[in-house]
């Protein structure tokens, strides 16, 4: 068998030159298509819902989201396994498919049935960014000698993740540690039994005197101006003129019955190092 490949090889030397260029040409073309990462991604196609509904136990999260969803998506097309965990004010459902599966194709399918699914009153399931579970890539840590830890977040979440989130193959950026600034309305108990304030009437004059409010316009002098009025929030100065009510022809303020400075959310839990 060698001797007559050997013999053929002698007799077409042409024949033999072309097919072992066409094979180089096929091993070079092979070798800038061929994928090479340092650590090659096994994962099948991932989708991750994530549901938050604050101040609700476990229980109720599980019942009233967690199964809802769980119902909806359990028939999306090549779905290999689906698991979900359900915490204090938060749902987690963690969906994994078929190999081979369009990520793309998948991600749609939820999106579709998650609006199927029953939810309570204001609350709304999201679909966590298309990523892989071994998709992790970069960590790193903010330190300042003289920033407060509630700065060091505040620069991370308006600043540092943006930037992260901008850069192509980007999925998500999440930030852990430091207090997440707050702007507190600390009520005086006191001074709202002395003025008839209660607390729904607070909140409802700070969420409707937080927004600018558009208008129309005039013409003079052959141009035109618009009108608007301005009423967003900027500091604690703005929060703490905020009318109330008005008691007697005198107008009450939050500041009045109120103490506003600027604090950060309750911290869940604290990693030391």
């Amino acid at each position: 068998m060698i001797a007559k490949l050997v013999s053929f090889a002698l007799k077409q030397p042409f024949l033999i030159i072309v097919a072992a260029l066409a094979l180089m040409a096929w091993g070079v073309w092979s070798f800038q298509k061929l994928p090479i990462d340092a650590y090659p991604d096994l994962s099948p196609p991932h989708v991750e819902l994530i549901t938050q509904w604050p101040g609700h136990a476990s229980e109720e999260v599980e019942r009233l989201v967690t199964i809802p969803l769980e119902i909806e998506m359990n028939g999306i097309p090549r779905l290999d396994s689906l698991r979900s965990i359900s915490l204090y004010g938060l749902s987690s459902i963690a969906m994994n498919f078929e190999y081979g599966a369009d990520p793309y194709f998948v991600r749609e399918q939820a999106f579709e049935r998650m609006a199927n699914a029953q939810m309570p009153d204001g609350v709304s399931p999201t679909l966590s960014p298309l990523f892989s579970p071994s998709g992790l890539i970069y960590r790193y840590v903010l330190q300042s000698p003289d920033r407060s830890p509630q700065d060091l977040k505040t620069i991370e979440n308006w600043v540092l993740e943006r930037h992260y989130r901008s850069i192509q193959g980007v999925a998500d950026d999440s930030g852990f540690g430091g207090t997440t600034m707050q702007y507190q309305v600390l009520l005086d108990p006191n001074k709202l039994f002395a003025y008839s304030v209660t607390v729904p009437q607070i909140f409802q004059q700070l969420a409707g005197n937080n927004a600018n409010a558009g208008g129309g316009f005039y013409s003079q002098g052959g141009q035109f101006y618009c009108i608007r009025g301005l009423g967003l929030v900027r500091e604690t100065i703005d929060i703490g003129n905020i009318i109330v009510q008005e008691k007697n022809g005198i107008p009450v303020q939050v500041k009045d019955v109120a103490k506003v400075e600027i604090g950060h959310a309750p911290r869940l839990g604290q990693l030391a190092t």
